[in-house]
């Protein structure tokens, strides 16, 4: 046979085997953010210029300063084409059911990235009708009873014992007492909910084992667990603290910068539900006042046990990056994605660009007076990168590592709130039940009515089945 024929078949023979392996991304890859990049237009060309050092990809980082969810919408509508774009949970489902973003289950299945850094849990909480169609901005925290240890320590409460919603109860009338009899503040409010969005009373439904929210039953009928009769007692336990005077009645009108100016600022109230990263905020902010931790020194609690015997905390929904399906370079905003869920990629997004932001010195981090300023918050406070060490950020806010241990404990689930497989329309959900819980909690209609009253409502909305 002639040798050139021979080599030639060699070489069609190798063609397949030599495809194999995939080359990498090449070309633009045009990003659209919201919260993550640079903190000003000037900050956002280093942060764009460290993403492209990184990838080898010719990125354009995009962030828009405000209006995101508005400018996202117009720029998807008019058709305008990015590889890369910031998502709320929210956003995902309605973007995945009307076809504008990429199907990314293969992507991820096959992605050593995603593998070796992303916890295949989060990956579950993020999952509509079976598929994946967006991956990770950062590692979403929850929130959880943030008491006040400097104020319940003078009373002589051992917070370990807290356990049930009784508990709470005893706590919160010996706090009251104190507060008002030994120390003169009068009247004092020791409780602060925010009832506007009937935010944040997970802990306290965990009493029954309860999520808030909507969800699909094994028969496709959606229901909200918080209006059916297990969830009374709970109701009933809110009610009576208010009563009692235990619950701010600023928590029916005032906002969650009310609660959290009452938290650290001064003695006004011992307890309330915030976000894992606010425990570390209060103290961090009575530091600088000069009053942690005599005055103020916030611990973050676990709340009530399930009658499974599991807490039941609430996560905060999914921060995400999609393709659109009219990306023209779909594997490079893929492998940016990739790259924002490694532990190089979550420095970025955390302690913000080295020479800018930090410089390293000995092999530790050392932020300029600019890095100061921005929090190692440029995106991701808390990388989802499960190798991410949040320890090589330097030391962190007061109590903040021990808040975020909770949600890894045994005994702790953790869980988004109930979207109804992406249906839930939740400002619908969350003016309903404000509307007539509020008027439970206040005393005007008993808990049976009121939950009758908010199930009608959002069956007639048809929120449930």
């Amino acid at each position: 046979m002639d040798k050139r024929i021979l080599w030639m078949m060699v070489l069609v023979l190798a063609l397949p085997v030599m495809g194999t392996a995939a080359a990498p991304p090449k070309g633009q890859v045009r990003v659209l953010s919201n919260v993550s990049g640079g903190k000003t237009d000037e900050e956002n060309k280093l942060f764009e210029a460290a993403v492209r050092k990184a990838t080898g990809l010719e990125v354009f980082w995009e962030k828009v300063p405000a209006s995101y969810d508005q400018v996202l919408m117009q720029k998807l509508g008019a058709g305008e084409a990015y590889d890369l774009i910031y998502i709320t949970q929210f956003q995902m489902y309605n973007l995945a059911r009307q076809g504008a973003i990429l199907d990314l289950t293969d992507r991820i299945a096959k992605s050593a990235i995603y593998k070796e850094n992303v916890p295949p849990a989060e990956l579950e909480k993020i999952r509509y009708n079976g598929k994946y169609y967006a991956g990770f901005n950062k590692l979403e925290v929850f929130s959880l009873p943030n008491v006040n240890k400097a104020i319940t320590d003078k009373v002589g409460v051992d917070l370990s014992k807290l356990e049930t919603l009784e508990d709470y109860y005893q706590m919160l009338k010996k706090v009251k007492i104190y507060m008002e009899t030994t120390e003169g503040r009068k009247p004092y409010y020791p409780f602060f909910v925010y009832m506007t969005d009937i935010w944040d009373l997970q802990p306290w439904f965990s009493s029954v084992g309860l999520r808030r929210g909507v969800f699909v039953d094994s028969n496709g009928k959606k229901y909200a667990p918080w209006v059916e009769s297990a969830a009374k007692p709970v109701w009933e336990w809110l009610a009576k603290l208010y009563a009692e005077g235990l619950m701010d009645p600023a928590s029916f009108t005032g906002k969650t910068s009310d609660m959290r100016n009452k938290m650290w600022q001064s003695q006004d109230i011992v307890l309330a539900s915030d976000w894992v990263a606010w425990t570390g905020l209060y103290n961090n902010n009575a530091k600088t006042a000069g009053t942690y931790p005599d005055k103020v020194n916030v611990v973050g609690l676990p709340g009530v046990k399930s009658p499974s015997g599991k807490y039941l905390l609430e996560q905060g929904g999914a921060s995400l990056w999609a393709i659109p399906v009219n990306a023209k370079n779909p594997d490079g905003g893929f492998a940016v994605m990739e790259f924002l869920a490694t532990v190089e990629g979550g420095l970025l997004l955390s302690a913000g660009i080295e020479g800018h932001d930090y410089v390293m010195k000995d092999g530790k981090i050392e932020y300029t007076e600019e890095g100061l300023k921005h929090g190692r918050d440029h995106g991701a406070p808390f990388p989802i990168s499960s190798k991410f060490d949040l320890s090589v950020l330097g030391p962190m806010n007061p109590g903040v590592l021990e808040s975020l241990s909770i949600g890894k404990r045994s005994d702790v689930s953790v869980a988004t709130m109930g979207f109804a497989n992406g249906e839930l329309d939740a400002r619908q959900y969350y003016d309903v039940m404000s509307k007539w819980m509020t008027e439970c909690i206040m005393g005007k209609l008993d808990a049976a009515t009121a939950m009758k009253g908010a199930a009608n409502e959002l069956r007639s909305r048809k929120i449930i089945d």
